[in-house]
């Protein structure tokens, strides 16, 4: 009877080992947690419909965490579309146990956007004054990000968020008196600083360089430092 029961037990212990190094690297896709991913996401979103895939799990025994990861969602706000390159977030495993869904992170990254789409996509979302103007200024130019946000246990976004990226081929017209064309840059931005690296562009035709313009906002007050060079 005992070595039965110990067969047994140590055939069970084998197929835990086995589904946990499955699940660990190669995991399996579901749509069963999309759902409660998409209800955290409206919670930050009002009004933007979210549009999942299959999401792909892998399991992290060590952190106690499942790691998940869509590819091509899409957000919807009445007649407008964007579709977005991934969505990853961890999900603590606790928290499923005991029927309290929540997400630690979501790390964001987008496809190649047409910023002038993205604008009015944002202006169904939340339309204001400042929205209206850049629709208006910027006249083409695409852009790909990567944003990363944390979560505190209220549900609420970290001050620890990231976002980069680059524009590339933009194009802003100023009062028709300012044309600024062949917009080239990379950018990074987090809390309260805004940081342009490799800058390239042309302003009334004239070709104008910057390795790197900082701009901090400091009590409201924003601090830029940087140069700006031409071939001359």
């Amino acid at each position: 009877m005992k070595k039965n029961f110990l067969k047994f037990l140590l055939v069970v212990l084998f197929l835990i080992l086995i589904a946990t190094i499955y699940l660990s690297t190669i995991g399996i896709e579901t749509k069963r947690l999309n759902k409660q991913i998409i209800n955290i996401i409206s919670i930050y979103s009002e009004g933007i419909e979210t549009e999942l895939k299959q999401i792909k799990i892998i399991l992290d025994p060590f952190k106690f965490e499942i790691n998940a990861k869509t590819t091509s969602p899409k957000f919807k706000i009445k007649e407008k579309t964007i579709e977005m390159e991934s969505i990853k977030t961890q999900i603590s495993i606790k928290s499923l146990i005991n029927n309290q869904f929540s997400l630690k992170n979501l790390d964001i990254s987008t496809k190649s956007l047409e910023i002038k789409n993205l604008i009015s996509f944002a202006r169904n979302f939340q339309n204001n004054t400042e929205l209206y103007l850049l629709e208006k200024i910027i006249k083409k130019g695409y852009l790909i990000s990567d944003i990363y946000l944390e979560f505190d246990q209220q549900g609420k976004i970290k001050k620890n968020y990231k976002i980069n990226g680059f524009i590339k081929n933009g194009k802003i017209n100023l009062l028709n008196k300012y044309d600024l064309k062949n917009i080239d840059l990379l950018f990074n931005y987090t809390h309260n600083r805004l940081e342009l690296n490799d800058t390239k562009l042309n302003l009334n035709n004239t070709p104008l360089i910057s390795k790197n313009i900082l701009i901090k906002n400091i009590d409201n007050i924003f601090l830029i430092e940087g140069s700006i060079k031409n071939k001359d």
